[in-house]
């Protein structure tokens, strides 16, 4: 389905509810706020009984608004006769509560509005006494005290005051007066500066999205300013109001200014969005239009969002997205089509001309014959095709035109001509991808391959992912195709290489926009999602090859991000497993180009110079398997590391100390160290016998993280004390390397981050130090050091969960169990699982660590008694045993936060 659903309201219900609402009581001036207090009391329990009781949202909007407006009249007229008001007044509603708007918590905006002979000193009491008294009830008032002339010339230096007029209702006073505005000076606002003020709105708008976020698929949208969110559509229909002089959507309805189904969905869209709302302000006990983490699920549960494929919480996510961008498309279109008829009224500077069976009319790329979209479907694509290769922009109404017959293109997607049009879109030399997420928006892509529109607004209930899968895989298609167009070189040199070496990438373009298509349907979503590459592959008519190349890369999308950074790189056996996996090197690098981009637009600073630096080890090492190549002839061998790192350790120690450290360090330390590191660490070792412990820091600023060597007494659990001074100072560990001694002496090698920039401040190291050096000579335990930093910790945010899960795997290594962890990350977390690991017995000799965003994924390789931890009761007692740890700590987590 090319157009997904959005949740239909309830029928309307306020009318019904009217008679429920309860009176002011009434009294004398003694009493009146605590009348008035409860009042509000009353209707507000009654109003949330109705919204509970799930009527729709704009019935409570007009349900509230009517028992604010019985407040406000009450009031008025007590004061009024109080104060000895001169006739002659009239209060309006502005804004919202013009509009009959209101959300629980809303501002209230009026204006007491002078008659004709009433002077501003008249109405000075009652202009001082009415706001006060809303604002001892707590209510967020804005106020203004105007005759109509002064509306009209404010509103004509104002463009915000001349919005707020355009909702203006009359609420209580003298009817007349009102009357004067609504004819007399309202219909001028209208008309007069139009363009300006069409223009004025727009530059807001964009203003807005840029300080709330441009894009309607945020983690924790702002439903009211947010893009998408309510103000979105208000602005598009006061633009509307202005330019056709119609109010509301039923108005542009009734002028055919939108047919009515999208009128029947934008009603829906924007129901949906009230509704949350409303339900936010309710849970807050105050003005909330911020979506977070945990309101989320509580939404979802009051709307009724039942377990399937997906969570709850990421079924109401996506009906949420649907409606916040079909409020955006909606008033971008509608706005579009206002600027347009401003620029119809002057001298066009654009000429039009034909380009093939299209047109260019004032500017804008559009069509002659409205019917040639359902007539050839495949000229929906090339309009938008030829869009992107003119630099042309889309007129609006011919965008419509395109819509509207989705339809058809549906039904003509497997046929020659839309194939060859959709297979164009990628082929096409110098494309960016912008393309994509213009036929995306208008519906088109999803109709042409719905295995990728069934993921549209697929919300994903985690910090990691940034956006929505469709947006996510939009952004890592459009990085790909800007890096074949030569966009990245000075950046990204070697994969623009790759990339432009590349013969055919058709395949790797079609493997990443499927690449996640499989989520939300149960199961393993990479075997799910080569199902439908299957399917997309034969419509497609792709060669043998291509499918071949499509589906593996859509099978194996994480297995290249997965090896580096959670195995030991330095195991020549996992080299050449992961290499027989993948196949060729055609493969491998269309796999590698896509964990590139796939990373990358998970969301900002994801890709780092770590991560790089593990990718491109992995991938030159499993290319050079697969091509045959080798080092030259021993180069590689175990000896000839042992004599390059001692050449070096001759050189500066001395022969005797050189062949004492090639003796008691393991063969591992040669296969997996950097012969570079051979003098530093030779010198902490040596350190490590004089002093409790020698350590050493340096920066790789181009890969983006800190080296930390200790040298320390070995002992069990050594790991578990390193990494839980580290994590209480919150120097975040990429990797740990344990390398044990055969005379007693431990050397570990730390990659490290701050928790905030990328090379590890020595300030913060300093004090990780002291802390160190005071729980290895025994002045403190790491426990105290970890409970000390903790309790300074601010309270940390509602995030959402993550399930811990422990695996074993032994198959990965040929000498070490690896025992995969995923939990949330916080302080302490691989202090517990490695002195869990300790206490089972299990000594830990590499530690792969990996955050994303708040989820941490760690893997170890661990030995017990020199063996691997084999056999189901071993494997068992030892994912039991890693799991009580994670309970435990997520235990004294939730302690700390209650």
């Amino acid at each position: 389905m090319s157009v997904p659903p959005i949740p239909q309201p309830p029928a309307p219900s306020h009318r019904e509810a009217l008679g429920s609402l309860p009176e002011l009581r009434s009294g004398g001036p003694e009493d009146r706020l605590a009348r008035a207090r409860e009042y509000l009391r009353e209707a507000h329990a009654r109003v949330e009984a109705f919204h509970r009781e799930g009527a729709a949202g704009l019935s409570t909007c007009r349900l509230l608004s009517a028992a604010t407006d019985r407040l406000v009249q009450a009031l008025f007229a007590e004061l009024s006769a109080e104060l000895h008001a001169p006739p002659g007044l009239a209060l309006v509603a502005l804004g919202s509560y013009g509009r009959r708007e209101l959300s629980p918590h809303s501002d209230l905006d009026l204006l007491l509005l002078r008659g004709p002979g009433v002077s501003e000193e008249a109405t000075a009491p009652l202009a001082r006494a009415f706001p006060t008294l809303l604002w001892d009830l707590k209510r967020a008032v804005g106020w203004s005290a105007r005759g109509p002339d002064e509306c009209a010339r404010a509103a004509d230096s104002d463009h915000t005051i001349r919005t707020a007029l355009l909702d203006a209702r009359f609420v209580t006073g003298d009817a007349a007066v009102f009357q004067h505005l609504a004819e007399d000076v309202l219909p001028e606002l209208l008309t007069h500066r139009a363009d300006a003020y069409i223009q004025d709105k727009v530059q807001e708008l964009r203003s807005r999205r840029e300080r709330f976020g441009d894009s309607v698929f945020l983690l924790e949208p702002n439903l009211k300013q947010g893009n998408g969110g309510l103000r979105d559509l208000e602005t598009a229909l006061w633009i509307a109001r202005v330019r056709f002089r119609t109010r509301g959507l039923t108005g542009l309805l009734q002028q055919s200014i939108l047919p009515g189904s999208q009128v029947t969905r934008l009603k829906a869209a924007r129901d949906f969005l009230l509704r949350i709302r409303h339900q936010l302000h309710f849970l807050r006990g105050r003005k909330e239009d911020r979506l977070t983490f945990e309101l989320q699920e509580e939404v979802a549960r009051f709307l009724g969002y039942q377990q399937g494929p997906v969570l709850p919480v990421e079924a109401f996510m996506r009906d949420y997205y649907l409606s916040a961008h079909a409020l955006r498309q909606a008033a971008d279109a509608l706005i579009a089509r206002c600027e347009e008829l401003s620029t119809a009224r002057k001298i066009s500077l654009f000429p039009e001309r034909r380009i093939g069976a299209f047109k260019v009319f004032r500017g804008k790329l559009t069509v002659s014959d409205p019917g040639l979209f359902t007539r050839e479907p495949a000229t929906i694509l090339d309009f938008f095709r030829t869009a992107e290769e003119h630099g042309l922009p889309l007129y609006s109404w011919a965008r419509e035109q395109a819509v509207q017959a989705l339809p058809a293109l549906e039904a003509a997607r497997a046929t020659p001509a839309v194939l060859s049009a959709f297979k164009a879109l990628f082929a096409r030399p110098g494309t960016r991808g912008e393309l994509l997420f213009a036929l995306h928006d208008a519906g088109v892509l999803g109709a042409v391959v719905p295995e990728f529109g069934r993921v549209t607004a697929h919300h994903q209930h985690d910090l990691y992912h940034v956006y929505t899968v469709d947006v996510h895989t939009l952004f890592a298609v459009r990085r790909l195709q800007c890096l074949r167009a030569g966009d990245l070189v000075t950046q990204e040199p070697e994969l623009s290489r790759e990339m432009r070496d590349l013969k055919d990438p058709l395949p790797l373009y079609l493997g990443m926009l499927l690449h996640d298509a499989g989520k939300g349907m149960g199961g393993d979503h990479s075997e799910k999602g080569r199902l439908l590459m299957v399917a997309l592959g034969e419509r497609l008519g792709l060669t043998p090859r291509q499918r071949e190349v499509a589906e593996f890369l859509v099978k194996d999308h994480l297995a290249m991000s997965h090896t580096a950074q959670r195995r030991d790189l330095s195991d020549p056996a996992l080299i050449a497993d992961f290499a027989r996996k993948v196949g060729d090197v055609e493969k491998l690098t269309c796999l590698y180009l896509l964990t590139w981009a796939d990373i990358c637009s998970v969301g900002p600073r994801m890709w780092t110079g770590w991560k790089a630096q593990l990718l491109r080890e992995l991938y030159d090492k499993a290319r050079a398997h697969l091509v045959g190549s080798a080092a030259p002839r021993g180069e590689g061998s175990s000896e000839h590391l042992r004599e390059r790192f001692h050449a070096r350790w001759a050189r500066v120690l001395g022969e005797p100390r050189a062949r004492e450290l090639g003796q008691v360090l393991p063969e591992r330390y040669f296969l997996g160290t950097d012969p570079s590191r051979a003098t530093l660490h030779g010198r902490l070792l040596a350190c490590a016998r004089k002093r409790p412990f020698a350590a050493a820091l340096r920066h790789h600023p181009d890969a983006g993280y800190s080296e930390l060597s200790f040298a320390v007494q070995d002992r069990p659990g050594l790991l578990a004390l390193l990494a839980g001074v580290l994590s209480a100072h919150r120097i975040d560990i990429l990797s740990a390397r344990i390398v044990s001694t055969s005379d007693g002496l431990a050397l570990d090698v730390f990659d490290v981050r701050p928790p905030h920039g990328l090379l590890l401040e020595r300030s913060r190291w300093r004090m990780a130090r002291t802390d160190l050096l005071r729980v290895l000579s025994g002045g403190t335990t790491i426990e105290d050091v970890l409970r000390r930093r903790r309790s300074g910790s601010v309270l940390q945010r509602h995030l959402p969960p993550v399930a811990p899960k422990v695996t074993v795997d032994n198959r990965a290594s040929r000498d070490f169990t690896v025992v995969d962890v995923v939990a949330q990350d916080r302080v302490g977390l691989l202090y517990a699982i490695a002195s869990a690991l300790t206490r089972a017995g299990a000594g830990i000799a590499l530690a792969k660590v990996a955050t994303e965003a708040h989820r941490a994924v760690d893997s170890f390789y661990v030995t017990r008694q020199g063996a691997k931890v084999e056999g189901p009761g071993d494997e068992a007692a030892l994912v039991e045993a890693m799991t009580s740890a994670l309970d435990a700590l997520e235990r004294e987590g939730a302690e700390v936060r209650g």
